[in-house]
């Protein structure tokens, strides 16, 4: 079986349609105000910063994997072998947060599956399912 990757779609597009808003409200203001260089200045910051906010958010992501879980968090990847996973949390509420639990106490965010419960808890609920299903799985071979 191959990785399998769990990711919000409606966090992405949003970040975008977003970012594109700010830079044109922004830019405008600078255009406005600025003068030469400076507006040049403020305008290539701008740009690097949308920029590094839609990679950023374009990366979150949990990839289910033979060996374990990858978790990508907005700057930190984080790679966790089944042996050190207990489990898997999922609060809900308005909004929902997923997070697995470790045999050493930790417990890992993941960044990708935060967000509205009613419009991405359908992605939570199959990344916890397919977590569950790997550690049964885990613990039958190991029985």
């Amino acid at each position: 079986m191959g990785p399998t990757t769990f990711r919000r779609q409606s966090i992405r597009v949003s970040v975008v349609i977003i970012s594109v808003v700010v830079y044109f409200v922004l830019y405008f203001r600078i255009y406005e105000s600025g003068t030469g260089l400076a507006k040049n200045v403020l305008v290539g910051l701008l740009v690097g910063l949308l920029t590094a906010t839609v990679i950023q958010t374009w990366r979150l992501a949990v990839v289910v994997r033979s060996d374990g879980l990858l978790v990508r968090n907005s700057w930190r990847d984080q790679f966790l072998r089944w042996d050190d996973i207990q489990g898997i949390d999922h609060e809900r509420g308005r909004m929902q947060r997923v997070s697995i639990l470790m045999t050493d106490g930790r417990v890992v965010p993941c960044d990708a599956m935060r967000g509205w419960a009613t419009r991405d808890e359908p992605h939570a609920k199959a990344l916890v399912q397919a977590v569950t299903e790997r550690l049964a799985a885990r613990e039958q071979q190991a029985g």
